[in-house]
């Protein structure tokens, strides 16, 4: 049958190691996060606090947004997060710390994992929130 991959146990075919490669890919593949280079913003993400999480980095979970991943709203602030846009409620908001760049919006988001309470759903990943301030 043409397109079939037969592996066989003893001696699989390059075909089946591709297949198995790609497969592996794509279970251990999640999907890119909103928030980029959390290194140049480290330091002062380490300081972050919101009434959801007392310390918001994890050495991996805060970073800049790009403007086409936060915006404002009638219903108010919302980030894009695993493609879904997500309220950026009052909890949210950094009450401790600084950002390291006025000029663009930060947000501290929890990794796409599965919890031992389950798997979180995009929005209640979000921990904090440091928009650009408003004059």
């Amino acid at each position: 049958m043409r397109g079939h991959v037969s592996c066989s146990r003893m001696k699989p075919s390059i075909g089946c190691r591709l297949h198995l490669i790609v497969g592996l890919l794509l279970l251990f593949t999640t999907q890119a996060t909103a928030q980029h280079n959390h290194a140049e913003g480290h330091n002062e993400y380490a300081t972050w606090a919101s009434q959801k999480a007392n310390n918001c980095c994890n050495n991996m979970d805060c970073g800049v947004l790009n403007d086409d991943e936060w915006r404002e709203t009638s219903e108010g602030t919302q980030v894009k997060i695993s493609g879904q846009w997500c309220p950026v409620l009052p909890e949210h908001f950094i009450i401790r710390g600084k950002s390291p760049d006025w000029s663009k919006a930060h947000v501290c988001v929890q990794p796409d994992v599965n919890y031992s309470t389950g798997r979180k759903t995009p929005c209640e990943r979000l921990l904090c929130f440091s928009g650009t301030p408003k004059y």
